[in-house]
C-alpha cells in the first residue's frame, strides 16, 4: 500500500521474469487502485517488442479520473521509440493532459 495523489492505494506490480523480456509485449505494468473502492487510479507501463522487421520499446504512465460514470485517462506521459525495416528509428516524448469531458 501506497498514496498516489493524496489516495490511499493497493499497489500490484507485474515484471517479467529474467531472460523472457524478448517473448512478451509487456515488460513491467504496475497498477495503483483506490483502496476504498478499487478502482485504477493510475498505471505505469513498460512496453517492448523485437519482432525482426520492427521494435519497440514504450513507457507510459497514465493517471485516471471520473467524467461522470466512466473512468477516463487525465493524464498520459510517453516515452518511446520504434524501428521498422529500412526505416530510421523514430523517437516520441510527449504529455497529454485531458480535461473538459462532457
Amino acid at each position: 500500500m501506497d498514496a498516489y495523489n493524496k489516495t490511499s492505494c493497493y499497489i500490484l506490480k507485474q515484471k517479467v521474469k529474467p531472460g523472457k523480456e524478448g517473448n512478451v509485449l509487456v515488460d513491467e505494468m504496475t497498477t495503483w487502485f483506490d483502496d476504498k473502492n478499487f478502482e485504477v487510479v493510475a498505471r505505469n507501463y513498460t512496453l517492448s517488442y523485437d519482432a525482426g522487421v520492427y521494435d519497440f520499446k514504450v513507457q507510459m504512465e497514465v493517471q485516471l479520473t471520473h467524467a461522470g460514470t466512466y473512468l477516463v485517462p487525465a493524464l498520459i506521459r510517453y516515452n518511446g521509440n520504434w524501428k521498422v525495416i529500412f526505416k530510421k528509428r523514430e523517437r516520441g516524448v510527449f504529455t497529454a493532459t485531458l480535461f473538459d469531458f462532457k
